[in-house]
Parts: C-alpha cells; structure tokens; sequence
C-alpha cells in the first residue's frame, strides 16, 4: 500500500509565493511523510494549509495552497 498525501481543493503555486507564504517554517511547519517515491510537507500558517511535495524520481518538487472557497 502507498501512502500518499491528503490535500483536497489544493492549488499549485510557485515556489516563490510558498516560501513567502510559509514564512519561519519553524513556526508554519505541520506534519511529514513519504512512500518510496516522493515526500511531503505540510505546513499552516495564517489560517492557511500549504503543502511541499518532492518526487525522488524527477527530483522536481511542487507546493500547493488549499482552497478556502471550496
């Protein structure tokens, strides 16, 4: 069984506007997790849930926002 994030209604922004928006990770850093592929990060922060996800094997990381609104 592969674990994997749950994230619903989540937005990808770039990585500029996520570590803007994370701010002190120390502070807005929630939970980690990985599988044998990839590893995510979730972090809160202003009322807002944003999510890092590292894939292994692309070596190409993608943030996410969640979606207040839906």
């Amino acid at each position: 069984m592969t674990i994997k994030p749950n994230f619903p209604n989540a937005i990808e922004i770039t990585d500029k506007a996520f570590f803007l928006l994370i701010g002190n990770d120390e502070k807005s850093w929630r939970d980690y997790n990985s599988n044998e592929i990839s590893e995510w990060t979730l972090y809160h922060r202003e009322g807002v849930k944003l999510l890092s996800i590292c894939n292994f094997v692309s070596g190409v990381t993608q943030y996410y926002i969640q979606d207040i609104n839906a």
